[in-house]
């Protein structure tokens, strides 16, 4: 019954983005593409290319000389969209509700050309959240105002505050997608629908703050991070869920607004947000972790786990390069490139995921619709040269397919007991503490876990 249920309101979501933010998405896209780049690139790169510019922002904003290839994004990312809340708030308030083709147009804009105003957004959220406290700026902003996007700006954009810096770091990128992190999925089939729905649903427990708060409410006492950091959620879930949609409430409504009209304005311009980024977010998870491989010791293959696309048509400062973005952190946007050339050998040994010429996006269409040949014969970048066409559409389709257990067995077997499983490693002297013992069971095969699991509960028994 929990499962149907989830399903449900997965496909509730899927539908909610099919006939709100399905239009503007791709028609934003293709017009980008088709001709509306000649118009908006040369904007950005007169912005970007400022001397002045950027001079200003290496010594008053950011701390390190890397990060001021953000500010032109950031500058006109901010400037875009206080304009846009500007524009819906004014007419909101001077008129008492929203015209449908305002609406509309609010959701064009907020996507932004070729979706680079919401890319940014989150971009720049997620590199903030890496630095948290504020730290990819100088002390006058970070100590002041902290992550900008990640905790201001990022709420117009279904973002949590504190969400980046707390569950993505500490369970997306300490468990790397293995078992135990809030937005896993190598429980589902990645080419089922009834499976993406059951997916949907979960990132968009993840986006909502809930799944993280649980699972760290799960681990309390593992380290004192953890613990300080479910705090610290918990303050951006009531600064998101509860002070931010009072403010606008209580703004409109003493503005002359009926309560139904400011509960509508709420509904699509607040919330719309995390409910589009539900299903976009996990259509883009799938794209970036849609493979599973594990190597002869039973550990998952970081080369085929983590995609990597050359040349992508929508990277946004590294964001296509994930295996790097997981595996080696340290490396920066602007030395990917070498990356690339040392991590050859690497991807031809266990013909890793590493395509070109595509968007993160359109390798998860594919990769649910079986166009795998298409896939291979179009974007696949074979450093081996080993294995034709077919061989390796038939060798990635079943990696889009494997799965490490049930949805079923994970969600209400493995993920129960999962404490019992990390306690039962350092017990047996496998892993040094419990930290330790959670990395070490998110990267393996579900055999030894399993293993271990049935032999705590008959001792417990």
């Amino acid at each position: 019954m929990f499962v149907g249920i989830r399903k449900v309101l997965g496909m509730l979501l899927t539908l909610n983005f099919a006939v709100l933010w399905a239009v503007p998405v791709v028609i934003q896209g293709q017009a980008f593409r088709h001709g509306l780049d000649r118009i908006v690139s040369p904007i950005y790169r007169l912005v970007d290319g400022s001397s002045a510019l950027r001079r200003f922002a290496a010594k008053y904003v950011y701390r390190r000389p890397v990060h001021v290839d953000y500010f032109a994004a950031a500058i006109l990312s901010t400037v875009g969209t206080a304009s846009l809340l500007g524009a819906v708030f004014a007419w909101q308030i001077a008129f008492g509700s929203l015209p449908w083709w305002l609406v509309a147009i609010y959701y064009f804009l907020w996507v932004g050309p070729g979706g680079r105003n919401m890319a940014t957004a989150y971009t720049l959220a997620h590199r903030e959240g890496h630095l948290s406290g504020g730290r990819m700026y100088r002390p006058w902003i970070g100590q002041r105002i902290g992550n900008f996007f990640e905790n201001w700006l990022g709420v117009f954009f279904g973002t949590v505050p504190y969400n980046f810096s707390t569950s993505h770091i500490l369970l997306h990128h300490r468990l790397d997608g293995g078992k135990g992190d809030t937005v896993y999925l190598w429980d589902l089939d990645r080419t089922k629908s009834g499976d993406l729905m059951l997916y949907q649903w979960r990132m968009f427990r993840h986006l909502s703050g809930i799944a993280s708060l649980v699972e760290f409410h799960r681990e309390r006492g593992v380290t004192t991070v953890i613990d300080r950091a479910s705090a610290t959620l918990l303050r951006g879930m009531a600064i998101y869920w509860v002070l931010v949609p009072s403010g606008i409430l209580a703004l409109l409504i003493g503005t002359g607004s009926s309560a139904a009209a400011a509960l509508l304005f709420l509904f699509l311009v607040y919330l719309q947000p995390l409910f589009a980024m539900s299903t976009f977010l996990a259509v883009i998870n799938v794209g970036q972790h849609g493979f599973l491989e594990f190597d002869d010791e039973g550990r998952h293959v970081k080369h085929v786990t983590s995609g990597t696309i050359l040349g992508g048509y929508d990277d946004s400062f590294g964001e296509d390069y994930h295996v790097a973005h997981h595996h080696f952190p340290s490396i920066q946007h602007d030395t990917l490139s070498d990356h690339v050339a040392k991590e050859r050998s690497e991807w031809a040994r266990c013909h890793g995921a590493v395509f070109e010429k595509t968007t993160i996006f359109e390798m998860a269409i594919m990769m649910h619709f079986g166009q795998f040949k298409r896939l291979i014969r179009k974007h696949y970048v074979d450093f081996a040269g080993d294995l034709t066409v077919d061989e390796l559409a038939a060798l990635f389709e079943r990696r889009a397919r494997r799965r490490e257990m049930s949805y079923e067995e994970y969600e209400f077997r493995y993920l129960p007991r999962l404490r019992r499983t990390v306690r039962a490693l350092v017990r047996r002297g496998i892993c040094r503490d419990e930290n330790q013992a959670y990395v070490y069971q998110a990267h393996r095969n579900l055999q030894c876990d399993l293993t271990l699991v049935k032999s705590n509960r008959a001792g417990l028994a």
